[in-house]
């Protein structure tokens, strides 16, 4: 719970506090040991690194997601290794399964380290214990927790902890690295997880007294703080030594666990932050995309990854015609919900997403509205694609070499790989798409075809921008406050749609990933890869 005053403080009133408690608050780093759960970590760690690009492969993609995802919650909850929401057990049966199959069809060295991973998850089931929970109540207890927070990297698990925090005696406050962005102040604040996936505005201008960053120590990356104002004058009053806490150790150090041999490894046996992080995961979960050859099917398009605010995350495609929600927030309570290009969006947007696939959503809701021709229609639109497809599919150099005929043949554009998606209606240019049906031989007349297209092209404007006002007047002035606040909030537009998040990106990775057409523009989590 967050410090309240009694009468309410102007915009610099807010910021000179939140100053005055950045300037005093001790950041303390603190370690914490648990041979149980590093035996697991490294043994999940050395199969994920001996896989290398083996784990892009369906022969080891479904057990790699399963690794990835109970390594991730190991090092990042706060919950007993035993809580029912991790699984772990369950896990370690699904991950053995896969071992008989596996052998003699595998590399025996990979067979061998998922045998050392299935027993030191089991281990991990059976132990029970809570490190990272421990430790956060301990630094808590020091203060009264009713004025504290815990911060988690994905909402999702906050009511579980708040739930195992209070089975434990601590009455606390729990929520994500959005809910230390606002003016609330905190007498106390664990940060739990690797610290340098730690937004940098919480280490510079931290809302807190005291501030404690809980993680495994065998993460190899120290916490850092970056000045927030450069300058002899200025960053003094923001840059502060961040102490090291003496190690907060857990279990029975003298005990050997299967996997594990006992001893502190070289800094090069440590684990990088990044390869348990919600990033990582994405960018393991579709193989990276390569510029030369076709690049996939007709279903998979190219995207970028954007991490959202609450934890959760989006594929954007790069084309700049596939269109995506995006809220234009100016002077507060004046919002205005648009369709974007989805490559034009970056870090600091808001975009309102939900759990179903924006196409498909798009599609059902312009079918409703070209009623009985709707059916007609798409197959037109269905038709001169799949021919293009099949050029592809029989030309020597695939996607690329049909591009290079079509502007030989006078294309100005010749963006094959788009228009082959479901993603796509038409090309955007009349006299390109006419080069297209002369170059299928297809004996279409070229207008009457493009007319049935922009129909359909009608049609999914008009259903997204009844979608789009529709999602405004669900926007609240409290709802939108919030957004602002915390970086996210949750609406629901009237009828049967799904509630839809509105979410502001904190940062895109770089990579290029090829991904289902269904993965765009929706509501991700990392727990949707299991």
């Amino acid at each position: 719970m967050a410090e309240q005053s009694e009468e309410p403080m102007t915009t610099l009133e807010e910021i000179d506090q939140v100053y005055a408690c950045a300037a005093a608050c001790e950041i303390w780093d603190q370690p914490v040991e648990d041979p149980t759960a590093r035996a697991f970590v490294f043994a999940a760690t050395a199969l994920l690194r001996g896989l290398g690009e083996a784990e892009d492969t369906e022969l080891w993609r479904s057990s790699a997601a399963l690794l990835r995802r109970s390594r991730r919650l190991v090092c990042t909850l706060p919950l007993s290794f035993d809580h029912p929401l991790l699984k772990f057990e369950a896990i370690a049966y699904q991950i053995d399964s896969e071992i008989d199959r596996l052998e003699g069809v595998a590399e025996p060295g990979h067979v061998e380290r998922m045998r050392a991973v299935v027993s030191s998850l089991l281990s991990l089931a059976a132990d029970g214990g809570d490190p990272l929970g421990d430790c956060t109540r301990e630094f808590l207890t020091l203060e009264d927790p009713r004025d504290s927070l815990v911060v988690l990297t994905d909402r999702r698990f906050t009511d579980a902890v708040t739930e195992s925090m209070a089975l434990n005696g601590v009455e606390v406050a729990i929520g994500t690295h959005a809910d230390l962005l606002g003016h609330g102040l905190y007498t106390s604040v664990v940060v739990v997880g690797s610290p340098t996936w730690i937004h940098q505005g919480l280490l510079n201008a931290p809302r807190t007294g005291n501030l404690a960053l809980v993680h495994y120590e065998f993460f190899r990356e120290e916490p850092e703080v970056t000045p927030l104002l450069f300058g002899p004058v200025s960053s003094t009053h923001v840059t502060r030594p961040i102490t090291k806490s003496a190690l907060y150790r857990c279990g029975a150090p003298e005990t050997l666990v299967a996997g594990w041999q006992q001893g502190k490894p070289d800094a090069a046996g440590l684990l990088a932050a990044e390869e348990c992080s919600p990033s990582g995961e994405i960018r393991a979960s579709f193989p990276r995309h390569s510029p030369v050859g076709r690049g996939g099917g007709a279903d998979q398009v190219e995207a970028h990854a954007a991490v959202l605010a609450d934890g959760s995350h989006v594929f954007l495609p790069t084309d700049f015609d596939a269109k995506v929600f995006s809220l234009q927030a100016g002077d507060l309570p004046d919002v205005k919900v648009e369709q974007v290009p989805a490559s034009s969006v970056g870090r600091g947007d808001y975009l309102a997403l939900r759990n179903r696939s924006h196409h498909q959503d798009l599609m059902d809701r312009a079918d409703a509205i070209l009623g009985p021709d709707a059916a007609s229609l798409r197959t037109t639109q269905v038709e001169w694609k799949e021919q293009l497809w099949e050029r592809t599919e029989q030309h020597p150099r695939g996607i690329r070499g049909v591009a290079d005929e079509l502007r030989r043949r006078g294309a100005v554009t010749a963006n094959v790989s788009y228009w082959v998606s479901d993603w796509c209606i038409r090309p955007r240019s009349k006299a390109d798409f006419a080069v297209v049906l002369r170059y299928l031989a297809a004996g279409a007349e070229v207008d009457s075809v493009w007319e049935r297209l922009r129909r359909i092209d009608s049609a999914h404007r008009s259903a997204g921008q009844r979608y789009a006002d529709d999602l405004q007047r669900s926007l609240t002035p409290d709802r939108v406050e919030s957004l602002v606040a915390v970086g996210w909030c949750a609406a629901r537009p009237t009828g049967a749609d799904s509630e839809t998040l509105v979410a502001r990106i904190d940062y895109v990775l770089s990579d290029a990933l090829q991904v289902p057409l269904n993965a765009l523009c929706r509501l991700r989590t990392t727990e949707d890869f299991q």
